[in-house]
């Protein structure tokens, strides 16, 4: 079976890696406004941050929205507007420039998460929607080999001095970090899935309730009154026993990717809790 399909952009036939289209789906999914696969009555304001090819922004730009793409380096992406963007800097922007933001495995290179967290929001309308992806080191394979190794799923050995400051994953966090980041830059998490498994990851079922009461007695009993994680609080709680849902569902325990859509709140307004579709 090829792992690439046909797809067709722009009127150009082009070939698309199966996993790409996986997870473009489950981006979808989380983000129904853009209407994929469907007439597009309200065209959006679409970014997509270090796209790359753009396979996705050039799909919703064929399908009527209106789509800006970013990259170090202008590539010459037919079919959308392109400009060049630094990810650690200032975004060429103005503030609430668009509606929905995609970043695409590229938040795991960046210098500063928070940094870029707080230009995506500058750059989104009031209640626009970003939709993220990277690497999920909390997957029970990469739990393993953290176990062994020290290293996990993204980074499995140190980076090679030689490799150009963030061409490879200088900042790949897990997702307990992403939330609080998210939350703490004025989002609120709407949707978090996966769509990489390895069907042999399913043999290491048995670890999973384990895993599970493990993870809530430690987010919501092991030292219940530690400095900055205080347990005892409702609002923390509630919190924590999120997180524990969250990092031991079957999309994130089995997973080897996050997917996650969040919503911009409007200043003073609380983060959490906000729907969470699992």
């Amino acid at each position: 079976m090829s792992r690439y399909q046909d797809i067709v952009l722009g009127g150009a036939t082009v070939q698309k890696h199966v996993r790409d289209i996986a997870k473009d789906e489950v981006m979808l999914q989380l983000a129904p406004e853009l209407g994929y696969g469907e007439p597009v009555t309200k065209p959006l304001r679409i970014y997509e941050s270090s796209a790359g090819t753009a396979y996705l922004s050039r799909q919703l730009a064929d399908a009527g929205h209106k789509v800006v793409i970013s990259n170090y380096r202008v590539q010459g992406i037919p079919g959308v507007a392109e400009v060049e963007a630094d990810l650690n800097l200032a975004l060429p922007f103005e503030d609430a420039s668009f509606d929905c933001i995609l970043c695409r495995e590229v938040i795991e290179h960046v210098e500063s998460v928070p940094h870029t967290l707080r230009e995506f929001r500058r750059l989104l309308a009031p209640g626009g929607r970003l939709v993220m992806t990277f690497p999920n080191r909390l997957q029970i394979r990469s739990r393993l080999f953290t176990l062994l190794s020290g290293f996990y799923r993204g980074m499995k050995s140190p980076i090679n001095l030689d490799v150009a400051f963030g061409e490879a994953h200088i900042n790949l966090i897990g997702y307990p970090e992403m939330d609080y980041f998210l939350r703490k830059c004025g989002f609120a998490v709407t949707g978090v899935s996966s769509s990489y498994f390895a069907a042999s990851d399913r043999l290491l079922a048995p670890l999973r309730p384990l895993i599970k009461a493990a993870t809530r007695h430690a987010l919501l009993a092991h030292k219940p009154h530690a400095e900055e994680h205080d347990k005892t609080k409702p609002e923390n709680r509630a919190y924590n026993s999120f997180i524990a849902e969250v990092i031991t569902s079957p999309e994130l325990f089995y997973g080897k990717d996050v997917i996650l859509s969040a919503v911009r709140v409007a200043d003073g307004q609380p983060t959490f809790p906000a729907p969470i579709a699992l």
